[in-house]
């Protein structure tokens, strides 16, 4: 899964620099809680689209790491170029991505990937869940696409399932000593922690194995992205290799 940074120029800009910072400081703390719950690292481009940006009148993206730590703490500059600035080169495919009159190279190697791009929502066009508009291949042809966006917070529950995100909840048949199934001695929160770092079994990752404390653990999807799990103390040999990182 790879988040690929837009590469439309904006239109417009934020009102001021501290609604700029405002908004900056948003996009990091999505980000930071993807690579909190997901394998990613950083931003994916094919050049470095905030060189230059302007993001208020006069107000520029280098800008921001000479801003009082009041206004941008450190740990933030620091997550800018963690992110941001030093990104992973991806090769552009040919073709275009055409949206509400603006042209993209990114969002047809996002189309192609089934990745996502990442906006900074310097203007509504930019806040949308999907951008929807035209990919234009190298010959001409012209087909509807639509590219998940992520630039606000409550995209990360959108785009869940794309971005792998797992949420592990509670079944009541695992309950230790009332439950009817295996037991799940771990609370919701070590279980969930235990979840984004288990390991697929199949390809369509419907069974999930991990270990902790010596303890082996299975997790089963029941609907999109959420999965329930108990300790499996008969888990075969096999699985039990995959949840060792042997396999």
């Amino acid at each position: 899964m790879e988040i690929v940074t837009n590469d439309m120029i904006p239109d417009g800009k934020f009102k001021n620099k501290y609604e700029a910072i405002k908004s900056i400081r948003e996009c990091l703390k999505m980000l930071t809680e993807i690579r909190n719950k997901t394998s990613f690292v950083k931003l994916s481009a094919s050049a470095n689209v905030f060189r230059g940006m302007e993001l208020a009148e006069g107000y520029y993206f280098e800008q921001l790491f000479n801003e009082n730590i009041e206004l941008l703490p450190q740990k933030d500059k620091a997550l800018l170029r963690t992110l941001l600035v030093n990104f992973n080169m991806i090769k552009l495919p040919e073709g275009k991505f055409i949206y509400r009159g603006k042209e993209s190279k990114n969002c047809v190697w996002v189309h192609m990937h089934q990745g996502l791009v990442f906006s900074i929502p310097i203007e509504p066009d930019m806040e949308e869940k999907f951008l929807s508009g035209k990919f234009v291949l190298a010959d001409g042809k012209e087909k509807d696409v639509m590219i998940p966006n992520l630039s606000k917070i409550e995209h990360l529950e959108v785009h869940q399932k794309r971005l792998g995100i797992r949420k592990y909840e509670f079944n009541p048949k695992h309950k230790v000593n009332v439950g009817w199934g295996t037991e799940m001695d771990l609370n919701d929160a070590e279980a969930q922690e235990l979840l984004l770092r288990a390991l697929p079994v199949d390809e369509k990752e419907s069974h999930l194995v991990a270990k902790k404390n010596g303890r082996y653990y299975s997790f089963r999807c029941h609907y999109g992205n959420c999965y329930h799990g108990y300790w499996d103390n008969t888990m075969p040999e096999k699985n039990r290799r995959i949840a060792d990182g042997i396999v």
